[in-house]
């Protein structure tokens, strides 16, 4: 009995960490407009639905920090309409390397095309726009990172983000919002 009393708790526990782990944290908040009809959506051959979690988990997950750090207590959406991941799938490539993305900068720049929006905690808006990244310098722009970090999933669309992210203005934004 006091085998499976252990047993199921410690189960109870590994489900609770796995939906806290695969949680989007509470300032970023990510979604999608019609996934399966963005440009490349596909992260290492799945499919798109599948490539939403993924690139919602990791990019909260990296952008978090950022969020939390220049705007303290205020939360980030951010509604995707079309993404074209960095790089492209070469599928001339060998068996083993059909879910690997080649990069060729200008041949394939990285694009993505969102709306934003950053509340208070209240829900006061304080900043809405639309954004539309385009990014054909991607490969070169972010060559001081190791290959290692470089090499990464979405590591491409995460730094672009963050640069993003670094760039906004409360005020700025509040005025092309206006207009």
């Amino acid at each position: 009995m006091k085998n499976l009393f252990c047993s199921l708790f410690l189960a109870l526990i590994s489900l609770g960490l796995r939906a806290a782990i695969s949680a989007e944290p509470g300032n970023v908040h990510v979604k999608f407009v019609k996934p399966e009809n963005f440009t490349d959506f596909r992260i290492q051959g799945r499919q798109e639905n599948v490539s939403a979690e993924i690139f919602r988990d990791q990019v909260s997950a990296y952008l978090s920090p950022v969020v939390a750090k220049r705007f303290p207590g205020d939360s980030l959406n951010l509604r995707f309409t079309d993404i074209d991941l960095a790089g492209r799938i070469d599928l001339s490539r060998p068996r083993q390397f059909t879910n690997t993305r080649i990069d060729r900068n200008v041949a394939s720049p990285l694009r993505m095309y969102f709306d934003y929006t950053l509340t208070d905690p209240s829900g006061k808006i304080l900043a809405r726009g639309s954004k539309n990244l385009v990014d054909p310098d991607y490969l070169y722009r972010y060559i001081y990172y190791s290959s290692r970090a470089r090499s990464a999933t979405l590591f491409y669309e995460k730094a672009t983000l963050y640069r993003w992210i670094d760039t906004l203005s409360v005020s700025e934004a509040k005025l092309s919002a206006a207009k």
